[in-house]
């Protein structure tokens, strides 16, 4: 009996310290502030697109990497406007897009939204500016509809003729997810984790600054963003491996010396794979961050490739 009441003593000291948890988190996430957004929202096949159009001219789209979104291109959006028509775009599940249940987050489907948007704003034809995640995204797409890609520029770029590894144990997964879930529930544990995260993204930890933590971690305390990423990770899991002999496009692939996340050597494979690209361009003392850590550098490098320089 003593042993008895011992475990509902420990069960109710349980469930005492989840619900003070549960207080303090509430008390936490009220200090969150949803990010406003920037640009336009409008459905683009079946989900709300949220997308900064700005500059006039040739059609440049730029594609985020995982967890990423229009914040990531916000220090080259200007001086690329002032030759292109810039089209930054958040990914549905990510940024200030859609996260409703069963709209398509895989890659296949963020693709094919690519493309309807590119319908939706009037552009025939478009050179896509592909970060990380978004790399393997726009080479899909070129993949599948190369009328509608003009060129690619691939930073830390993973392999579109390979799956990302979201999950590649479903037991470690659901844990991932179940940390993922706890931490957007509670802001200032996000932020502790996306602190340590970002400082091994960047070549230069000086860099993981207060306001870029912010840029990244907000958008991912939207409800319906761990759900959302699951799709997309369970979507991606069933989804064939590009060919990439099929991707034609003339393609520019960049890297960081310092990219942990995408190292040079897996660049240099991408640019190997790739008919339309030459060697990888190893940008030195970057990291996984490029266009954020060293924009002078990424638009002298990207700049004249976009005008078609030098073939």
């Amino acid at each position: 009996m003593r042993r008895l009441g011992l475990a509902f003593g420990g069960l109710a000291l349980a469930g005492g310290g989840l619900g003070a948890a549960a207080v303090l988190a509430a008390i936490d996430r009220r200090r969150w502030r949803m990010p406003e957004p920037r640009g336009f929202v409008r459905e683009v096949a079946g989900a709300r697109v949220h997308y900064l159009d700005e500059g006039a001219g040739k059609a440049v789209v730029l594609v985020h990497g995982f967890a990423g979104s229009t914040f990531s291109w916000l220090p080259v959006v200007p001086e690329l406007a002032r030759e292109f028509r810039v089209v930054a775009v958040d990914l549905p599940g990510f940024g200030l897009s859609d996260r409703r249940p069963g709209i398509g987050y895989g890659h296949e489907a963020q693709a094919e939204r690519l493309r309807a948007l590119l319908d939706l704003l009037g552009i025939e034809r478009a050179a896509f500016v592909g970060h990380s995640m978004g790399g393997a995204i726009v080479q899909r797409l070129a993949a599948r509809h190369p009328d509608r890609v003009e060129r690619l520029v691939l930073v830390g770029s993973v392999s579109a003729g390979e799956q990302i590894a979201f999950g590649r144990r479903r037991a470690a997964g659901r844990v991932a997810f179940a940390a993922v879930g706890l931490a957007a529930r509670w802001p200032s544990l996000l932020y502790a984790v996306g602190r340590r995260s970002l400082r091994q993204m960047v070549g230069d930890p000086a860099l993981a600054t207060e306001e870029r933590l912010r840029g990244y971690m907000d958008p991912l305390l939207i409800p319906g963003t761990v759900r959302a990423v699951r799709e997309l990770a369970e979507e991606h899991a069933r989804e064939a491996p590009v060919d990439l002999a099929e991707v034609r496009a003339p393609a520019l692939v960049l890297t960081g010396e310092r990219d942990v996340v995408v190292p040079p050597q897996r660049a240099r494979e991408l640019a190997a794979s790739l008919p339309g690209a030459g060697a990888a361009v190893v940008v030195p003392g970057a990291g996984h961050l490029l266009a954020e850590e060293q924009p002078a550098e990424f638009l002298r490098l990207v700049l004249p490739f976009l005008r078609g320089e030098g073939g």
